[in-house]
């Protein structure tokens, strides 16, 4: 995907990112802020930089601790979002809208450095020339977090039911999650990794499930089409309780080093 596709793609994403946000923390959210915590990532006053930010959940975490973030995501809507979700902090705190592809390190927003330099669950970081770049603009440690394995049942289920195959978001989750390690090891750091799981679950009303399926899986010139069929399939198997639970079960590694 080139990048102006990419970014627009994030921007209609983010009306759902800040549903969940509106959700509070989740019990892997706050497994992950403790283990930050307790590995001494994080401490009041530190500074932080999160890559690939959405909508700001870790952001307002952060923030909430006394932490001075800074939050850039390649999406002008997720920034907007995460401006107004972090407005209520005193603590320091920016925004920043760039490709990290085409980062340099040198641009004013990232002058001093930072404690954590963290990317969860984003594209940004993923070979060895972004993994250095993420790891210059740490003084302290670098913390990624990406998918290993992704199940979701009803939506295959739904899917099916439309007469499509299943088109998973991440195409091979365990091979894009060993990238990454070798790509630090390759980078010339060590890297620290950790599997956990990650489970959770969306309740959504048939139209919201069709709307969900055609933006997220397919192009834009077949989501008219497949839009109707979508529907017909949700409220199928929704039955007469009119809502569908669509559960996620998910594997995520965790990775860290020292730059």
């Amino acid at each position: 995907m080139n990048p102006a596709d990419e970014k627009r793609s994030w921007d209609a994403a983010a009306g759902d990112y800040q549903r969940v946000f509106a959700l509070g923390l989740n019990d892997y959210n706050a497994l992950l802020l403790r283990f930050w915590r307790e590995e001494g990532m994080i401490r009041p006053g530190c500074r932080v930089l999160d890559i690939g930010c959405g909508v700001g959940k870790y952001g307002t975490c952060l923030a909430e601790l006394g932490c001075d973030v800074t939050l850039t995501d390649l999406s002008g809507e997720m920034l907007r979002r995460a401006a107004e979700n972090m407005a209520r902090y005193a603590t320091p705190w920016a925004v920043y809208e760039a490709d990290f592809n085409a980062v340099t390190g040198r641009e004013s927003v990232f002058a001093g450095g930072f404690d954590l330099v963290i990317s969860t669950m984003s594209p940004a970081v993923h070979d060895v020339d972004t993994v250095r770049k993420m790891s210059a603009l740490s003084r302290g440690c670098c913390f990624l977090a990406c998918f290993r394995s992704w199940e979701q049942p009803t939506r295959d289920a739904l899917l099916r039911k439309t007469g499509l195959e299943p088109r998973q978001m991440m195409e091979n989750p365990a091979e894009d999650a060993a990238s990454v390690i070798r790509a630090v090891g390759a980078a010339g750091y060590v890297p620290q990794v950790k599997l956990v799981p990650y489970c959770w679950s969306d309740e959504r009303s048939p139209a919201q499930m069709a709307d969900y399926l055609c933006r997220r899986y397919y192009d834009e010139s077949d989501r008219e089409r497949l839009y109707e069929r979508a529907l017909a399939a949700a409220e199928e198997l929704a039955g007469d309780a009119g809502i569908l639970r669509d559960a996620v079960n998910t594997t995520v590694a965790w990775i860290w080093w020292m730059p």
